[in-house]
């Protein structure tokens, strides 16, 4: 199975409809916590698990990973997806802020997931690329470049389209509307990954703009098909990831020390993250009902599950044993925090008296 497909027919789709989706209110309005999380969060997260994956294969003579591996891993598996999370919030109508939070985290730590693995990757010291501390300036740079370049060219399409919808006779012909839509839409990926930016951020950005701007000039025909439509498409392409997961389990080269440790790290450097970001959130946050509780915090940090994005971007490349023994290990990390934490989800909201 070529791993390409991944990015370029079922991440597009499930990165549109998250952005397409969005509740833009609860959204904006807590947006404070979600860059904080999203931006700084992610970084933590990263580098953190990086810096301890690091020091266990140091520790370690067998372990064929080098230094750029370990932060490629930190920055893969730094990657949230709380599908079942947010499922389970949505049917027991659990407060709008939270989920907000979790929802809104989980869009844009992707997009900042995937351009950070894409600015670690340039570390290759075999390539003379070595760690300097210029190189990582300039790196970061890269990454703030790469981002905001992708973001105004995803929201450039989606107003672009809203301007074509509105003053176009398109409206006549339904169907076509909807088609015509969906090629805005992915134009934005092929365009972000054409100016040598990213589409996944664009295309996410441009879910966001298309949303705000574009979808109130839809006919109402056009608005029903293009929502279903992304929808089954996104349900489609996420079920087929974590089937493919399922398969993949016990194909690559399994080493059982480094996956209890790397779990390990994962669900420690999630629990520095929430802490430390919170406190920092709350200390801007003037009405104590506004502030982020310790129940609110614990919710949070059960929710970081791994899915799609960390196992698109394991299996993106598998061609030494480094590769593959972190391709393997992020199998086992994203069905783990899915089925132990999503599947107990419920069961820890009642125990956090969270409502």
């Amino acid at each position: 199975f070529d791993s390409e497909i991944f990015f370029y027919v079922l991440l597009p789709p499930i990165i549109f409809f998250a952005g397409y989706d969005l509740k833009q209110k609860h959204f904006f309005r807590n947006i404070g916590a979600i860059l904080t999380y999203a931006f700084m969060g992610t970084a933590i997260t990263a580098f953190m698990t990086g810096g301890m994956i690091y020091a266990y294969v140091q520790s370690s003579e067998s372990n064929p990973l080098t230094t750029t591996d370990c932060f490629l891993f930190g920055s893969l598996i730094s990657a949230t997806d709380p599908v079942t999370v947010l499922a389970i919030f949505s049917d027991l109508g659990v407060d709008d802020r939270l989920y907000s939070i979790v929802f809104g985290e989980s869009v844009l730590n992707d997009a900042v997931a995937i351009v950070m693995y894409r600015s670690v990757s340039e570390f290759r010291p075999e390539l003379g690329n070595s760690v300097t501390f210029g190189r990582i300036l300039y790196s970061l740079w890269v990454f703030l470049l790469i981002f905001c370049g992708s973001l105004a060219c995803g929201a450039l399409v989606g107003m672009i389209s809203s301007i074509f919808f509105k003053f176009s006779n398109i409206r006549a012909f339904p169907l076509l509307e909807s088609a015509v839509f969906v090629i805005f839409s992915y134009c934005s990926f092929l365009f972000g990954e054409g100016f040598g930016l990213s589409g996944v951020v664009s295309i996410l950005f441009c879910g966001i703009s298309q949303a705000h701007y574009t979808y109130p000039t839809l006919s109402h025909e056009a608005r029903a098909r293009t929502r279903q439509l992304f929808e089954l498409i996104n349900f489609l392409a996420e079920n087929f990831l974590f089937s493919y997961v399922g398969l993949n389990v016990f194909t690559y080269r399994w080493d059982a020390g480094f996956i209890t440790y790397a779990l390990f790290t994962v669900l420690l450097s999630r629990a520095v993250e929430v802490l430390l970001l919170s406190a920092l959130a709350n200390r801007f946050v003037r009405k104590p009902t506004h502030k982020i509780s310790w129940s609110y915090q614990g919710i949070l940090w059960w929710a970081g599950l791994r899915g799609a994005i960390a196992f698109a971007l394991a299996i993106r490349n598998t061609t030494t044993t480094a590769q593959q023994m972190m391709l393997s290990t992020t199998l086992v990390i994203v069905i783990v925090t899915v089925l132990c934490f999503g599947g107990t989800t419920a069961a820890m909201l009642q125990l956090l008296g969270i409502r």
